[in-house]
C-alpha cells in the first residue's frame, strides 16, 4: 500500500503546471524550486497519469506468460522516473517515490491507455431505440463484408485495417448498448452511478445536489465517451452491475484486441518487429465473433428488460 493515503496527500499549486490535461506534466522551473512533498507528489500526478496496476484493465493469459502489456512496458518506476525528472530532482527525493511505487505495485506497471483512437464521431450521437445499437452494428459488419469483396483488399494494410475495424465496431456497439440504457431508464442511471467507483465515492456539499442531479445524465454521458471499450475485460463488470446481465465471454476476443493494438499503434508489427498477418478469413471470424456476441448480450438484455407490447385497441363502433 502507498504511504500517502489520498485524503493526506498535499494539493500543487497552479503555477505547477496545468492539472487538468490528460497527461499532466509540471514546470520544470517550478518544480526545481518546490518544497520536497510539493516535488514528491507533482512526480507522482505525473507517474499516476501515465502509468497504471496492470491487474486494472492489462490482459491476463497465463498461458503467455502472465499481463499481455498491449501498450507498451512493463515500465519499472525507477526508469521511468529518473529518465524525466533526474534534471530537475536530486536523487534521493526521487528514490523516495520510487520506493513509494515499487511497494504499491512492483517494478512492473502498465501504460496507461487513454483511448485516442479517434472515436469521436462514433460516439457523438446516443441511440433513440433498443434495437439501435444492433442494428447499426450489423451496419458496420456489412460495409466491412462490402470492403473485403472489393479489389482493394489484395493489400495487406486494408486487410490489417479491416480487422481492427471489426473490433472497432464491437467497441461502438458497447457504447451504443450502454448509453442507451443509461439515458432512457432513470433505474439505470442510478445503478451506474451506485456501482461505479468513479462515481460513488465523491463528495458532494448538500448546496451542489440539486446542481450535480441536473448534470448526472451528462456526466456519465461524458465517462461513457471516454472509457475504453476495447478493454472488455473492464466493461465486462460495468455492464453486468449496471444492467445486472450476464456478460458473453471475452476469452474469444483477447488475441485479437492484442493483434488490433499492433496494426493501429506499431504500424501493422507486434513487439518482436514482425508483420503483422491476417487474411479476409480472419477478418469474417472476427465479424462473426462480434456479431454473436452482440446478439449474446442483447438476449441477455431482453430478459432482464421484456419488450413491453402495447395493448391492441379494438373500435367497436361502426362508423357507418
Amino acid at each position: 500500500m502507498s504511504q500517502w493515503d489520498c485524503d493526506d496527500r498535499p494539493e500543487l499549486p497552479p503555477e505547477a503546471g496545468n492539472q487538468d490535461v490528460r497527461e499532466f506534466d509540471p514546470d520544470d522551473q517550478w518544480l526545481q524550486d518546490a518544497p520536497e512533498v510539493l516535488q514528491i507528489e507533482a512526480m507522482r500526478q505525473w507517474f499516476y497519469a501515465r502509468f497504471e496496476d496492470p491487474a486494472n484493465c492489462t490482459p491476463y493469459e497465463s498461458r503467455e506468460g502472465g499481463y499481455q502489456f498491449i501498450c507498451g512496458g512493463p515500465h519499472d518506476p525507477n526508469e521511468e522516473i529518473q529518465e524525466r525528472f533526474s534534471h530537475v530532482v536530486e536523487y534521493d527525493v526521487m528514490e523516495k517515490l520510487i520506493n513509494d511505487l515499487v511497494q504499491e505495485c512492483g517494478d512492473e506497471w502498465a501504460a496507461v491507455d487513454h483511448g485516442d483512437w479517434g472515436y469521436d464521431d462514433i460516439y457523438s450521437m446516443l441511440p433513440e431505440d433498443r434495437t439501435d445499437p444492433l442494428k447499426m452494428l450489423i451496419e458496420r459488419l456489412n460495409k466491412i463484408e462490402e470492403t473485403l469483396t472489393g479489389p482493394a483488399t489484395t493489400q495487406d494494410f486494408v486487410i490489417q485495417l479491416l480487422h481492427s475495424a471489426t473490433i472497432t465496431a464491437l467497441e461502438a456497439y458497447l457504447w451504443d448498448t450502454t448509453a442507451y440504457w443509461v439515458t432512457q431508464n432513470d433505474d439505470i442511471l442510478r445503478s451506474f452511478v451506485k456501482s461505479n467507483e468513479d462515481f460513488a465515492g465523491e463528495k458532494l456539499k448538500l448546496s451542489d445536489i440539486f446542481t450535480t442531479m441536473e448534470g448526472l445524465e451528462k456526466k456519465v454521458i461524458d465517462y461513457l465517451q471516454t472509457f475504453i471499450w476495447h478493454r472488455l475485460d473492464k466493461a465486462k463488470p460495468l455492464l453486468e452491475k449496471t444492467l445486472g446481465i450476464k456478460f458473453p465471454d471475452i476469452a474469444p476476443f483477447m488475441p485479437e484486441i492484442i493483434i488490433r493494438h499492433d496494426i493501429v499503434h506499431r504500424g501493422g508489427r507486434d513487439k518482436e518487429g514482425y508483420p503483422v498477418n491476417v487474411s479476409s478469413a480472419d477478418v469474417r471470424r472476427v465479424a462473426d465473433l462480434v456479431k454473436s456476441f452482440a446478439e449474446a448480450l442483447d438476449a441477455e438484455l431482453l430478459k432482464n428488460f421484456p419488450v413491453v407490447q402495447m395493448p391492441v385497441i379494438v373500435n367497436l363502433i361502426d362508423p357507418f
